[in-house]
């Protein structure tokens, strides 16, 4: 006999009862991940590998060999040469051939799993779908919701682009329930949205109680978060310092970036109200991590959406 339906809210407020009890803490993280303190700590930790970038960059192969950790195998991470004289952006190249994953998808992902241990029962907002990471979650995870950004549509709808219906989204202004997710995962988005504290709350209020979330920006490398442009009260970009347009499947002229974040995202998070934040480093070639790789997580512990005290 098929039990009714209101044990499923039972048997999901155990399970995040338990992963509260059980979650792994930024002292116990798993390698090569490092918890990072402060931005002195993130800058120290690097630096022991300084002499191994130089080396990667001035000898560049069509390849490196380490570890998928998604794919669990030993291949060859394809390199996408530049010109001469040019430096490689590691985030963006290390491709494995079986998941087509780069780097900074693998390291996010890495986290993701070892550190949320997420179940085929959670409920997971991923902030992107046109992306080889949409793809594999989708085939691990049924619960899985996604969306893009387009501005010119309904915001909470589905719209067809490139022949696949999206959910359009408003990170700032989500249409999810609130407490209608386990786990946030946010690769390299938050830098585009003008005004990511709201989406910081946004995303604080659509996890349930010991709902974790999971970042990925452009790192500024120091304790202040660096303003790169701001939007004007008729919503015209001003632009403070140089542009930088990041690529954008919606888009062949890119995406501009407001922000390159310090260790002060972690005091944004705190704000919109996470109980626990952490900084998560890592380097390490047997992963095909050949970057500064930092990711912010941050958890809620308490039921209420209030911010903590």
């Amino acid at each position: 006999m098929t039990r009714p339906s209101y044990f499923e809210p039972l048997k999901r407020s155990y399970r995040n009862w338990l992963r509260k009890k059980s979650r792994i803490l930024p002292t116990e993280l798993p390698l090569p991940f490092f918890h990072a303190n402060d931005i002195d700590s993130v800058i120290g930790y690097f630096s022991e590998f300084a002499n191994d970038q130089q080396a990667s960059q001035s000898d560049l192969p069509g390849s490196v060999g380490g570890t998928c950790y998604l794919c669990n195998q030993e291949v060859d991470f394809s390199i996408v040469r530049l010109k001469d004289g040019e430096t490689v952006s590691w985030r963006e190249t290390l491709t494995c051939p079986k998941c087509r994953l780069i780097n900074r998808w693998r390291s996010c992902l890495h986290v993701f799993e070892e550190v949320c241990k997420p179940t085929v029962d959670d409920r997971i907002y991923l902030t992107e779908t046109l992306s080889p990471v949409y793809q594999n979650l989708a085939s691990r995870f049924p619960l899985l919701k996604s969306s893009e950004y387009l501005p010119n549509a309904e915001f909470g709808e589905f719209t067809q682009v490139h022949g696949v219906w999206i959910r359009n989204e408003d990170v700032a202004n989500l249409g999810f329930s609130d407490a209608s997710m386990e786990i946030v995962l946010c690769f390299d988005v938050l830098e585009h949205v003008a005004d990511y504290r709201s989406a910081l709350r946004e995303f604080y209020r659509i996890l349930n109680s010991g709902g974790q979330l999971v970042i990925s920006v452009p790192f500024s490398y120091q304790h202040e978060t660096l303003v790169r442009a701001r939007l004007d009260d008729e919503g015209n970009v001003n632009h403070l310092v140089e542009p930088c347009y990041h690529g954008d499947p919606l888009s062949d002229q890119g995406v501009l970036s407001f922000y390159d974040f310090g260790m002060e995202l972690m005091d944004d998070m705190r704000e919109a109200g996470f109980q626990e934040c952490f900084v998560l480093c890592s380097y390490s070639r047997k992963w095909g991590y050949l970057n500064n790789n930092v990711i912010f997580v941050a958890r809620k512990l308490r039921s209420s959406l209030k911010n903590a005290a």
